[in-house]
């Protein structure tokens, strides 16, 4: 028994390894017994999905076809289930368990673990809208032929089945509902303790570069898939010889009762298919696409609506839904249209009137954009409002207070701020983020200094210009570099490539960081200003010394203790949501105790830490959370030892000369699984790479050491990424952006 495996290859090897190594990690077969097949596509001059499955088709030479995408992956003993369940169910076609994922085969099994679950017994435990839970035979539906094991008798032959080549996004569906009136219902087989029967469908966190087929947008699909639709209808038809009208419709299920249990199959298949389709196109997500169809895609929906028979919407819907499908049914496209409006406003709103976001987002777009921008009103932004730091702060600060605005233009400032400690100098006005007073001001602002994204929603009007200083050289790999994403959006490259289009120019502190940003962003290179980070401007003011003695009294910091700043990064796959980050202090400070006659520890999370730190009052004598603390750069220079793992901190920190320590725990997870590097850490950073709290323990104890040891790294570190910091960044970006201000 030979099963033929065929695989169409449009993405090329970035998703194809993964493929091609499930296929050849399958138990329970000889190594001739499992024939994969792929056909290489050509991207300049493509034949589609269709061509290609058909190509693979005509070349199989097994008993059995099994079709996968590219880009995904099965479970190890998958095919041997599969041909088991095959035995024992001669009546019905058997399909692998569905099971989405936004990772590579390496990184599900580690999300596997993460989440506590073993990894043989995790696939196919989570339930799918189209397959039923584990232990349950469920019904596959028709819209895909992925994972479904085929007999060679149903598609061999002049009479064989073949893909319509002229259909570019639904060819599935004829092909699968003439396989089902063909062969019968296909069934997705259940789990059975450790083994697995599972088709890993991996989503595309690359729409821009990589985009799968239903990331493309394209207004013709809606009228492909009713031609696919019909198709299947026409197909079902011959299947039996049904008699079919000058439409392609056939007699409803009712008016036939002769016809076979795999026709009946095939047909309520069909119409649950279209049903699904429009009816999630309506009402599914925050913004329905179908919200936005003009009136020739709503003609196109009811066409496809026409069939299927009203007694299916009327049994098989309830409520708003069914009263959409049916309206649409009827060529009522513009009552259907307004009634998905109330329903998907009805199921947003939070009380009677809606929630307060929503009369805030109402007020900004309907009132606030039609005032006239104001050209001199600049507005600030810093980690999300948190603080009152980082370039932001130097720019306007250079701007504000110092000699940066000498022109005629007269500037009017704005700060984004929410937090009771921050002291902003100058005169300036406040907003706290999302406030009325926000939406106002980014409705009206001329131009926007951000040193972070800026909201989803927010479209920059003309004349408005937006600086990006970005918060850091990184370290670890960022957007279009990372091939999984595991923070809590998963959408999150094609979120962060329309947000950074409305960038006019993005800060660079070095060479290094215009190459990674412009691979990572996709960042045109003639916008990076490679100028060097204003925030660095006050680790080299003369003031500096004066300064960091102010701020050690402010803090309560003894001025005979050497002072350790730990400063570690979040980690991508440890949330609670997006932006909202668990964190558990992975410094022993029982341990480090015996250093407090000599150290004082502060403690400096990452900005998007959800978790606030609760300090023993015993340990508030050597130690000190300031993780709200305004700005950074201020611990920075009241610190004589920097304790990080794969923060942008180090960069900016090795302005000082100070020692730094690299606490790295997770090292082999964090580069191999979550993140990976632009450099090689062991050999690149200007300190030594700890894997414990004792080795930690021992490097402050040795601090001299550790310095002497590293000097020569340290300065080679700190002229490949330092070079540009000099005190005087902020005047550099002022004058390259704000010009007619000086």
């Amino acid at each position: 028994m030979r099963i033929s495996v065929i695989v169409p290859n449009l993405s090329g090897e970035i998703y194809l390894q993964d493929c091609r190594a499930s296929v050849e990690a399958q138990t329970g077969f000889k190594k001739d017994e499992i024939e994969l097949i792929i056909i290489d596509d050509d991207r300049n001059s493509p034949k589609g999905v269709a061509a290609m499955r058909n190509l693979g088709l005509e070349a199989a030479s097994g008993d059995f076809v099994l079709f996968l995408d590219s880009d995904d992956y099965i479970a190890d003993n998958a095919l041997e289930r599969l041909v088991e369940a095959s035995a024992g169910y001669p009546d019905s076609l058997v399909a692998l368990k569905f099971r989405k994922t936004w990772y590579k085969r390496a990184g599900e099994l580690a999300e596997q673990e993460k989440e506590g679950r073993p990894a043989e017994k995790a696939a196919g435990q989570e339930k799918n809208d189209n397959h039923a839970e584990e232990d349950e035979f469920g019904v596959r539906d028709i819209d895909s032929v992925l994972g479904i094991l085929i007999p060679k008798r149903f598609i061999a032959g002049s009479t064989g089945l073949r893909f319509n080549e002229e259909l570019k996004y639904y060819s599935d569906i004829p092909f699968v509902a003439e396989l089902m009136a063909r062969g019968g219902d296909i069934i997705s087989i259940p789990e059975h303790g450790a083994t697995r029967c599972v088709y890993y469908k991996r989503n595309r966190n690359d729409a821009i570069r990589y985009p799968s087929q239903s990331q493309i947008k394209d207004k013709n699909r809606y009228k492909e898939f009713e031609t696919a639709c019909r198709s299947a209808h026409v197909a079902i038809s011959n299947a039996i010889n049904a008699e079919t009208d000058a439409q392609g419709n056939i007699i409803s299920i009712d008016e036939q009762p002769g016809e076979t249990a795999k026709v009946i199959y095939a047909r309520m298949s069909l119409w649950s298919c279209i049903c699904d389709f429009v009816c999630n196109r309506m009402t599914r997500g925050k913004h329905p696409e179908g919200l936005e169809w003009d009136e020739e895609t709503l003609r196109d929906a009811a066409k496809i609506m026409h069939l299927v028979p009203k007694a299916v919407i009327t049994s098989d819907y309830k409520g708003c839904k069914k009263r959409i499908l049916l309206r649409l049914q009827k060529g009522k496209t513009k009552a259907a249209q307004r009634l998905a409006k109330l329903y998907v406003m009805n199921r947003k709103k939070k009380g009677l009137f809606g929630s307060l976001s929503q009369w805030k987002w109402n007020i900004y777009k309907r009132i606030f954009r039609k005032l006239p921008v104001k050209e001199n009103l600049f507005l600030f932004e810093s980690f999300l409002g948190k603080s009152y730091g980082d370039s932001c702060r130097a720019i306007y600060e250079y701007m504000n207070l110092g000699d940066g605005v000498s022109g005629s233009k007269k500037p009017e400032f704005v700060w984004v701020i929410d937090n009771k400690d921050a002291h902003i100098p100058g005169k300036h006005r406040e907003c706290k983020p999302l406030s009325l007073k926000y939406f106002y001001y980014v409705a009206r602002c001329g131009a926007w200094v951000n040193n972070m994204r800026q909201p989803a929603w927010y479209e920059k009007r003309p004349g408005v210009r937006f600086l990006e200083t970005w918060h850091g050289t990184p370290l670890k790999k960022l957007v279009f570099d990372m091939e999984d994403v595991h923070s809590a959006s998963p959408e999150y490259k094609m979120t962060f490539y329309k947000q950074s289009r409305i960038w006019d120019w993005l800060i660079s502190d070095n060479r290094f960081s215009t190459e990674a940003f412009e691979s990572a962003f996709l960042f045109p290179r003639e916008k990076i200003l490679e100028l060097g980070y204003p925030r660095n401007d006050l680790l080299y003011g003369d003031d500096r010394d004066a300064r960091a003695a102010a701020i050690r009294r402010k803090l309560g910091i003894p001025g005979d203790k050497r002072v350790v700043l730990y400063a570690p990064t979040w980690r991508d796959d440890d949330y609670y949501g997006p932006g909202q980050y668990k964190f558990e202090l992975p410094l022993d400070l029982d341990m480090m105790e015996s250093l407090k006659d000599e150290y004082f520890f502060i403690l400096r999370t990452h900005y998007f830490i959800a978790d606030h730190l609760k300090l023993d009052d015993s340990k508030k004598q050597f130690v000190k959370d300031c993780s709200r603390y305004n700005d950074i750069g201020e611990l920075y220079l009241i610190s004589d030892v920097l304790i990080t793992d794969y923060s942008s901190v180090f960069f900016d920190y090795a302005n000082l000369r100070r020692p730094i320590l690299f606490y790295v725990y997770d090292f082999e997870r964090y580069r191999d699984t979550l993140r990976g590097f632009y450099f090689d850490m062991e050999s690149g950073v200007p300190g030594p790479l700890l894997f414990t709290n004792e080795e930690v323990l021992a490097a402050l104890k040795d601090i001299e050491g550790v310095k002497l040891r590293y000097s020569d790294k340290y300065r080679e570190f700190t002229e490949k990424f330092c070079s540009l910091d000099d005190g005087h960044a902020a005047e550099r970006v002022v004058k390259a952006v704000f010009e007619e201000y000086r």
